[in-house]
């Protein structure tokens, strides 16, 4: 692993773990076991790493959500494997995603409220990555084919849905099992058609 990817991954994870502001550059340095000229040789500001650590952790999320909603025929069951990966995350079952912390990216949101700093539209932008994978998953089942309004409504239901249960879990330090019932979902699949 090069001198750049092996900063960026330290100061992921401990970004994630900690807090962005409570992680001084110093800290990095010393996990990492770089000097300052190396990592100032690969990013002229903290801001800068955080945003390289954003976009590292976007392509891994996304690429593992990908992963787990590929092979859905219908709207319940991206809506099941949704949920079901969630929850594996939640429970430390996703180890390409590491120990559950929460959403980086809304983590990461609120320790940089104004709107159009780099770091809150890199993570506005990564919200508007996984919602348009969901759209384009569900534009894709039979159901929905050629329905875009419809797989677009049931995404952005789907995506709060997601978010809730983040965040939830984050805070209560509990998983939404009830958002896995097959009952339920269809209930709720059957509300949207």
């Amino acid at each position: 692993m090069d001198k750049r990817t092996h900063i960026i991954n330290t100061a992921l994870n401990t970004f994630y773990q900690k807090g962005i502001h409570s992680v001084g550059i110093n800290e990095i340095l010393k996990l990492a076991n770089v000097a300052k000229k190396t990592l100032y040789n690969h990013f002229v500001s903290k801001d800068e790493l955080v945003c390289a650590c954003l976009e590292l952790r976007d392509q891994r999320f996304n690429q593992w959500l990908s992963k787990q909603i590929a092979d859905c025929k219908t709207p319940q069951q991206v809506a099941s494997a949704l949920f079901s990966a969630i929850t594996s995350w939640i429970d430390n079952k996703a180890p390409e995603l590491g120990d559950f912390n929460g959403c980086f990216f809304i983590n990461t949101a609120a320790e940089y409220p104004q709107p159009d700093h780099p770091i809150a539209l890199q993570c506005k932008a990564h919200k508007q990555a996984v919602l348009d994978l969901l759209i384009t998953t569900l534009s894709q089942t039979a159901q929905l084919q050629n329905q875009t309004a419809k797989a677009t409504q049931l995404a952005q239901l789907l995506m709060t849905l997601k978010e809730g249960m983040i965040c939830q879990a984050r805070v209560t330090h509990t998983t939404n099992h009830f958002l896995q019932n097959p009952k339920f979902l269809a209930q709720l699949m059957d509300a949207q058609a």
